[in-house]
């Protein structure tokens, strides 16, 4: 098997040190890697954004070695002045490994971006909104506005599809070859200024030929940090909150849902969750509805899965994710991949949910984990990471495929 390096981002071109080298925002980028094994294993790269301290901290290779990665990373990936990262970075759609198993190579995302909607749709990806700024730090333009579209048929660069409204804390979904976003929050403050986060009620279908949102019948109150999922011809839309700027936050216990097979659709509320939580994820299996995790109004993070009969309407307890502390609950995301729901967990754990939905079985655990990000299935196999970031490293820029089994 081939060994991991990592790729490392800072803020500022640093002396030639070790072997470490810097992809720099600010002036220019450069690809190279830490190397863990001897130079015939090429990376896997992950994304680390460390101030000038840690990098000095990390820099304990020779310089030869150095040199070499200097060349190889320079000659693949090229200098750009004073930009921000390319988005057509050259990549092979679908080779294979050591062990003769397929595996994608997809662009590197236009932006680093946490709590953002993505959907897959006509065989492209789409992610759209997110929080683009630091950590804890909401403002107008920190906002992502722009509908991203990335064709998986040849995978090599991302398009700006359009703009709509900054908004994070929302979902995104697909069916029938439509695409739909949901709720979310816009900040009506600037950077530096007292927050004003007021959640949104909307319900939009993007109109593939206008280039546009166009509106349907909202929800009935504004929400984010929620999640949805579609199950048959429905959405179903669970957790969160209501921000309401300067006037508090409301947690919302119901849980509500609207039937896309209709001639004018109206949103109904589903039997009430025995819990109240935002920054979850939630998914299907089996057409049953699974809730795992998120933050508590009471109690902080959890691990707890509830799952919900559409055809008995009854909430009841699922498995809960087996490892780490409470906080692998937090900001986690699933998706069914072929049949059987796949999650994704703020420790880097990564399970499925065995086929009696009584236990979850680990399939893998990441170098670095991530939050606030998106999985979702790119066959019956495998599936992508898209976005999010880590506590330790910052955003991710990279696309992690991985599969199931």
């Amino acid at each position: 098997m081939l060994k991991p390096c990592k790729h490392i981002v800072v803020n500022e071109l640093p002396k030639l040190q070790g072997s470490n080298i810097v992809a720099c925002r600010e002036t220019f980028r450069i690809r190279a890697v830490i190397h863990q094994t001897p130079f015939r294993y090429l990376p896997v790269m992950k994304t680390l954004t460390l101030n000038r301290e840690l990098y000095f901290n990390y820099a304990a290779r020779t310089v030869g070695l150095l040199l070499s990665a200097i060349y190889f990373f320079v000659a693949a990936d090229q200098l750009v002045g004073q930009s921000e990262p390319t988005n057509n970075a050259s990549i092979a759609s679908l080779n294979s490994d050591d062990d003769g198993k397929k595996k994608f190579s997809l662009a590197d995302i236009p932006e680093g971006i946490t709590s953002f909607g993505g959907a897959i749709a006509n065989n492209k990806l789409y992610v759209f909104g997110g929080h683009t700024g630091t950590a804890h730090s909401y403002y107008e333009s920190g906002q992502n506005k722009t509908l991203f579209e990335l064709d998986l048929a040849k995978p090599t660069q991302w398009n700006k599809v359009a703009d709509g409204l900054g908004l994070q804390g929302l979902a995104m979904v697909s069916h029938g070859g439509k695409l739909y976003r949901l709720g979310g929050f816009h900040a009506h403050n600037k950077e530096g200024e007292k927050h004003d986060l007021r959640s949104v009620a909307d319900f939009a279908v993007f109109d593939f030929t206008t280039k546009k949102w166009n509106a349907l019948t909202p929800m009935p109150t504004g929400r984010s940090s929620f999640d949805a999922v579609v199950v048959g011809d429905l959405i179903y839309v669970i957790g969160g909150w209501k921000m309401n700027g300067t006037m508090g936050t409301e947690w919302i216990q119901s849980a509500i849902a609207i039937d896309l097979s209709k001639e004018n659709p109206k949103w109904t509320e589903l039997p009430q969750p025995p819990f109240q939580r935002r920054a979850l994820s939630v998914g299907c299996q089996d057409n049953k509805i699974v809730a795992i995790g998120g933050m508590q109004q009471k109690g902080g993070p959890t691990k707890k899965v509830a799952i919900y009969d559409p055809v008995t309407k009854i909430w009841s307890d699922g498995p809960s994710l087996p490892e780490g502390d409470n906080m692998e609950g937090f900001g986690s995301s699933c998706f069914l991949v072929g049949d059987r729901l796949v999650v994704s967990t703020y420790g880097g754990n990564v399970y499925r949910l065995d086929k009696t939905m009584a236990k979850w079985e680990k399939i893998n655990t990441l170098e670095s984990g991530r939050f606030f990000h998106r999985l979702l299935p790119l066959n019956d196999q495998n599936f992508v990471l898209v976005g999010g970031a880590s506590m330790e490293t910052g955003k991710f820029y990279e696309l992690e495929v991985l599969s199931k089994n």
